[in-house]
């Protein structure tokens, strides 16, 4: 037994790759440029939305001026400039940890309904309904534990009959301590 005869042709040139890998190739050359387009787009939204943070939150920050009246206002000059710096006092509260340490305080079985806020009383009232009573004893702890609420007190509640459900209806007031 002989073994069969080996024919070896070095010199026989490779077939040429064929259309459906060069087309491949180029569909994946062209996926990686659009999520490479993607990605950079991204990043820039991505930039200019932490600008945006960042200048709202030195502007939150900042102290607003206030309006000093001229020597010789009319009484109706240096009212207005009053009410103008009322207004600038109440928009210089932290009025964010209010609405921050209220969010916190709410649980799933509360609904809050209305907030409140009295910046020259520096008392908040909130209005809502609670799903059973226990929930609303949890949410008067939880609004006492907040740093900003104090004085938490439960002024009126009932419960609706009429809804099959029957919610606690409620309003609380505070006493609110700004940026505590």
């Amino acid at each position: 037994m002989t073994p069969p005869r080996l024919s070896l042709d070095f010199a026989r040139s490779r077939a040429p790759a064929g259309t459906l890998a060069t087309a491949v190739a180029a569909a994946g050359a062209v996926a990686a440029l659009l999520v490479a387009g993607a990605w950079l787009d991204a990043r820039q939204e991505q930039a200019r939305w932490e600008s945006r943070l960042e200048d709202t939150r030195r502007l939150a920050g900042r102290a607003l001026p206030r309006l000093a009246p001229e020597a010789a206002a009319s009484p109706q000059m240096q009212a207005e400039l009053q009410a103008a710096n009322a207004v600038l006092d109440q928009m210089s509260l932290g009025w964010g940890g209010l609405l921050d340490d209220v969010e916190a305080a709410v649980g799933a079985d509360v609904a809050l309904l209305a907030l409140q806020p009295d910046a020259r009383g520096r008392s908040v009232t909130l209005e809502g309904e609670a799903r059973q009573m226990a929930a609303l004893l949890e949410l008067l702890t939880r609004l006492e534990a907040t740093g900003s609420l104090e004085q938490v007190h439960l002024v009126q509640h009932e419960t609706r009959v009429a809804d099959p459900r029957r919610p606690v209806a409620f309003k609380i007031q505070a006493r609110w301590t700004p940026g505590a």
